[in-house]
C-alpha cells in the first residue's frame, strides 16, 4: 500500500487514469479510494484538481464504453463474464437487469454508485439496445459526479481545515479499509448463501430424469424479460415467473407435485 501511496504521488496524472482505466475494464482495483487520495494530494497542492478530474474521468468514459459494445455485440456472454469477476457472481445479472428495468436513465447515470453491479450495467445497456448518443450522454454526466464527488472528499477536508499532507494517505486507507470490510462481509454472505443453496438444487439430468419417467412436476423459469434477448429458449410447460413476484403467485401452483426452479 505505502509503494501504491508513494507511485500515486510521484506519478498522479499516470496512476490516476490507469487505475480508472483499469478498474472499468473489471480488474480487481479500488477506484473510489484512490479518487479521494487524488482529491487529497490536489488540496495539498501536488497536483492539478481539474487535471485529475478530467484524466480520472475520461478513463472511466472509455472503460465504460469498451463493455457496452461488447454487451451491443455478444449480449448474455459478457454479463456471464463480467459476474464471474464481479464481487457478487451470483446475483450480479439479475440485479443489474432489474435495476435497468426500473429506469435505464437513472441506473445508468448512478451505476457507479452500485456496488456488485457497476461494471455490469454498461453491457446491459448495450444488450438491451440503447442508443449509443444516450448512452455515452449519460454515462458521461454520471462518471463525472462519481469522480467530482469522491475527489471533492478528499480536497475539500485538506484545504478547509489546513491538514497537512499526509491526510492524503489517512483518507486512502480508511477508504480501502472500509471497501475491504465490505468485500469480507459478501464473501461470507455468499459462502453461506451457496451452502444453503446446494441443500436443495438438482442437476439438469436429475430434471430430465423426472420428466422423461413420466413424473408430474411443475417449472418456473425465474429468468429476467432482458435473458431472452440472448436466449430465448425456454424448457417446455416452463411457467415465467419473476423471482419478486413468487410470494404472491406461489398460492396459485399446484401443492401435490414437486416444483423445480430454474434461472440464469
Amino acid at each position: 500500500m505505502k509503494t501504491f501511496l508513494h507511485a500515486l504521488t510521484g506519478h498522479p496524472y499516470l496512476i490516476l487514469p490507469l487505475c480508472a482505466l483499469l478498474e472499468r475494464l473489471g480488474l480487481p482495483l479500488f477506484l473510489s479510494p484512490v479518487l479521494v487520495g487524488a482529491g487529497a494530494l490536489a488540496g495539498a497542492g501536488q497536483m492539478r484538481f481539474d487535471l485529475g478530474f478530467w484524466v480520472a474521468l475520461v478513463a472511466c468514459v472509455v472503460g465504460d464504453a469498451v463493455w457496452y459494445e461488447l454487451g451491443r455485440r455478444k449480449g448474455d456472454r459478457v454479463l456471464g463474464l463480467l459476474c464471474r469477476i464481479s464481487f457478487e457472481p451470483d446475483t450480479c445479472v439479475r440485479k443489474s437487469k432489474m435495476f435497468f428495468e426500473k429506469s435505464s436513465s437513472r441506473t445508468l447515470f448512478f451505476s457507479k454508485w452500485l456496488p456488485g453491479v457497476s461494471h455490469v450495467i454498461p453491457a446491459v445497456a448495450g444488450l438491451s439496445g440503447i442508443r449509443p448518443q444516450q448512452f455515452f450522454a449519460i454515462n458521461f454526466a454520471g462518471s463525472a459526479l462519481f469522480v467530482l464527488a469522491l475527489m471533492l472528499a478528499g480536497y475539500v477536508p485538506v484545504t478547509r481545515l489546513h491538514l497537512v499532507p499526509a491526510v492524503g494517505s489517512i483518507i486512502f486507507e480508511g477508504s480501502l479499509l472500509v471497501l475491504a470490510a465490505n468485500i469480507v462481509v459478501k464473501y461470507f454472505q455468499r459462502q453461506r448463501f451457496l451452502r444453503e443453496l446446494y441443500k436443495s438444487r438438482i442437476a439438469p439430468e436429475d430434471l430430465k430424469a423426472m420428466l422423461d419417467s413420466g413424473r408430474s412436476v411443475v417449472i418456473v423459469d425465474l429468468r429476467h424479460p432482458l435473458d431472452s434477448v440472448a436466449d430465448p429458449r425456454v424448457l417446455p410447460g416452463a411457467v415465467r415467473m419473476l423471482p419478486e413476484d413468487i410470494a404472491e403467485k406461489a398460492p396459485g401452483l399446484p401443492k401435490d407435485v414437486d416444483i423445480i426452479l430454474y434461472c440464469t
